[in-house]
């Protein structure tokens, strides 16, 4: 039997609908995964289960719009003290000069633009484990 490398997932979204959607998403398409899966309405509770977990989050999903502190103020706040967690937008009214922006600043590592096509979503998220299981694998050679 293989080893599932666990992944940290939180999806942050002022949508309850969204939020669901998301996490049905991930637990049906990633079975090669143990997944720990955490939702957020808003940015302050985000930052208190990023916290809480020590900052030990492989992957994050942020929309931009929502009450209280928005999408951008909050990835600013995650990058600043945990620059190691990956972030992406999930977002329809995301500027585009924004996202190039953090993009080349290295907050985020993708944009998926809402509403959400399964593929799309399925394929970035994909990319972003595959990347970081490599770079784990080599930490693992390293110290081995």
């Amino acid at each position: 039997m293989a080893v599932k490398r666990k992944k940290i997932v939180l999806i942050v979204d002022n949508n309850r609908d969204i939020r669901s959607y998301l996490r049905h998403l991930l637990q049906s398409s990633f079975d090669e995964y143990d997944l720990e899966l955490f939702t957020e309405a808003s940015s302050d509770t985000a930052l208190k289960t990023i916290k809480e977990k020590n900052g030990a989050i492989d992957l994050v999903f942020t929309n931009i719009e929502r009450p209280g502190i928005d999408g951008y103020t909050f990835i600013h706040a995650v990058k600043q003290k945990y620059p190691h967690i990956s972030i992406i937008i999930c977002s329809g009214s995301a500027r585009r000069g924004d996202l190039e922006e953090m993009s080349q600043d290295n907050l985020i590592v993708g944009y998926i633009r809402k509403p959400i096509k399964d593929q799309v979503f399925i394929s970035q998220v994909r990319s972003i484990f595959d990347a970081q299981n490599l770079v784990r694998i080599g930490f693992e050679k390293r110290d081995g």
